[in-house]
Formats: structure tokens, C-alpha cells, sequence
């Protein structure tokens, strides 16, 4: 057996462009015969192929990669080793753009420059448990802007949102009104982000949402930022309960504190997913089959409240006045008592949001 570093991306994910094949094979990597992996002799080599990787995809649909190093001997007619099991499990617990790597990774290069380590996604995962960081990389200065369109048929908000987004360095590539018109702009210019009312003509229901809907149908990479005038958690509920990566639904009230709403725009656009605080308390209010909630502890409410927020576990532990310790802690027990810890996707923590909504 040979001291191997694994780097793993979502199965279902586009793989590697020919350019960032062609960065795996100079770093001395190379792909066996299953899809989603590339294996390294070198640590270093390993995490420098996922940094150039995700800042040549930075302006794309960009995927989570995830990063390993265990003693295998992997063969393409044999079962996959247990350490390249775990490693795809975190490929899939990440969000776009995002290199996880456990603690082993973090040990052989402590200080990956021009990147470095960060706690704010710090997990675990495995059996025995092991400790898992995000790697932050840099970004392109001169990366292309995010593309967005904006769907609302109030001229003067949404000449509004256009100027605020432009000014923000957000590439606004169209503009809709009704219904007919956010199907024709998205279909037309492929952006990155779209950013809709719930209500849109021709009847000022739902269309801005089955629209949505639609186009993330046709175009899985395309993230969804939902605006609405009111608290509306059912509508929060149906829409994320589809797919969870680069969703957000927030009160058009959030839009004048302008960093927050870019911030969320970004967030969205970027794969994660954002919910309206006002929402989460509404769906804390709601009643249902709450058993599961309610046998969550007072300070775990509030941990998974910040978490539908968006907030990471450091974020949160700034807000609670907690140590990063006991919001883990706090976390993994959400985890326990919503029956989360065999999610075969790995990403629990959007799951645990997505329980939350079912059960509210």
C-alpha cells in the first residue's frame, strides 16, 4: 500500500475541463478508472491542483472538491477503499467552490500559500470521527462578473435592483416583467443568478417561483435568489425542498440593507443557501408534527435558526457569544435528533434546514 492523496468532486458533478485535466497530469496526478477522482503523490501537488482548479471554474459552475490522504491500493476491478468512500462523502457535503480536506491534510501542509486554512465550515466525518477544514483560495481579480437577470414587474424597483447590482460589479444580462418574459430572458442569456418576485404578472400569484422552478429544471446550474413582499414559509418550504445548492428567499424589506442582500446575492449565486431570518421565525411558529423539533434544547433552536440563515459555525459562535467547540458540539446533536447522520448525501447541514422546513 502507497501513501495517496485524494482529491474528489461530486459524481453527478461536470468533471474536469481538458485545461484542468491537463493541471492534474502536470501537478503528477492522475485518474483511475471511476469518475470523481484524481489520486496524488504529493500532498502539496494535490491541494495546488484544487486551488488552480476552482479558480479557473470561479466564473463557471464551479464544484465542491474535497481532499484525503490514506495509505490504498486502488484498482479498477476492486471494491473502493473505505478512505476513497469518506473522501467522496465530503466531495458531496461541500458547496460550489468550496476545497474541504480532513485534519491529516491540513497537517502535511500547514500553510498552503498562496491559500489557507479556515474554520468556518470545521466538521467531521468518518468513523473513527476525523476533523475537516475548508481551504479559502484566492480569488481572480480579473475573473468575469457574476451574470444575473432581474424578474419584477414594478419598473421602478426593478430599475432599482439593476442599478444596485451594477454598481456592485454584478453583469446584468436581462430584465423581465411577466411571466412569459423571465422564461424568454433566462433561456436567452444562461445567467448565473436570477433574481425574481414571487408575484409576477399575468395573474400576481406564484409565477416568479414556477418559473424558477422551470428554468432550474432546465438549467441545474442556475442559482435562484426569491424576493417576496411578505412572509410566505410555504412557498420557502416548496421551493428548497427541490433542490437546496443556490437558493435563497428573502423579504424585499432586506433589499435596503444593501450589503446584506448583495452579500445574499452572492451567496446564492456562489451555491449555498440563504433564508429570510423573518422566514425561519415564522416557520418556528408554525404547528405540525413537530416532534422532532421540539425535542431539540432551547440553545439548539437558536443554532438552527442561524444556520437557515446561511450563518457558518464560527458566524454563529460570534453571534451566541459561543466558543467553535460548543456550536459543533450544539451541531452534531441537531444532527442526532433529526435523524441526520446517515444522509447518504453528506450534506447535512442544508438537510437539516430542509427537515426543519418539512416539519414545520
Amino acid at each position: 500500500m502507497t501513501t495517496t492523496t485524494l482529491l474528489a468532486w461530486p459524481r453527478e458533478a461536470p468533471g474536469p475541463t481538458p485545461a484542468v485535466r491537463a493541471r492534474v497530469e502536470e501537478h503528477g496526478g492522475r485518474f483511475p478508472h471511476r469518475a470523481g477522482l484524481a489520486l496524488f503523490t504529493g500532498t502539496g501537488d494535490a491541494v495546488a491542483t484544487a486551488v488552480e482548479w476552482q479558480q479557473a471554474e470561479q466564473d463557471q459552475a464551479a464544484t465542491s472538491l474535497a481532499l484525503h490522504v490514506a495509505e490504498v491500493t486502488y484498482r479498477a476491478d476492486a471494491p473502493e477503499p473505505a478512505a476513497v468512500e469518506l473522501v467522496r462523502q465530503l466531495a458531496e457535503r461541500g458547496y460550489a467552490g468550496d476545497i474541504l480536506a480532513t485534519e491529516v491534510v491540513r497537517m502535511l501542509l500547514p500553510s498552503p500559500a498562496p491559500a489557507h486554512w479556515s474554520d468556518e465550515l470545521a466538521t467531521s466525518i468518518g468513523e473513527p470521527a476525523q476533523l475537516v477544514h475548508s481551504l479559502v483560495w484566492p480569488r481572480n481579480v480579473d475573473a468575469a462578473p457574476i451574470t444575473v437577470a432581474v424578474a419584477e414587474d414594478v419598473a421602478l424597483i426593478r430599475a432599482g435592483l439593476v442599478s444596485l447590482l451594477r454598481d456592485d460589479g454584478f453583469a446584468v444580462v436581462g430584465e423581465a416583467g411577466d411571466y412569459d418574459s423571465v422564461l424568454t430572458v433566462v433561456r436567452a442569456t444562461r445567467p448565473r443568478l436570477l433574481i425574481t418576485d414571487v408575484r409576477m404578472p399575468p395573474e400576481q400569484a406564484d409565477e416568479g417561483l414556477r418559473a424558477a422552478s422551470l428554468l432550474r429544471t432546465e438549467q441545474p446550474g442556475l442559482a435562484v435568489l426569491v424576493l417576496s413582499q411578505s412572509v410566505r414559509a410555504s412557498a420557502a418550504a416548496n421551493l428548497l425542498t427541490e433542490q437546496t445548492a443556490g437558493l435563497g428567499y428573502l423579504l424585499k424589506e432586506r433589499v435596503t440593507a444593501l450589503d446584506e442582500f448583495l452579500d445574499a446575492a452572492r451567496a446564492v449565486a456562489a451555491g449555498r443557501t440563504v433564508i429570510d431570518p423573518l422566514i425561519t421565525d415564522e416557520l418556528l411558529s408554525r404547528h405540525g408534527n413537530r416532534d422532532q423539533l421540539a425535542a431539540l434544547a432551547d440553545r439548539e433552536r437558536s443554532v438552527l435558526e442561524l444556520m437557515a440563515q446561511g450563518l457558518s459555525n464560527s458566524a454563529i459562535a460570534d453571534r451566541l457569544s459561543l466558543s467553535a467547540r460548543t456550536v459543533e458540539s450544539h451541531v452534531r446533536s441537531i444532527m442526532t435528533k433529526l435523524d441526520l447522520w446517515e444522509d447518504p448525501a453528506g450534506n447535512r447541514r442544508v438537510q437539516a434546514v430542509i427537515r426543519w422546513l418539512d416539519l414545520s
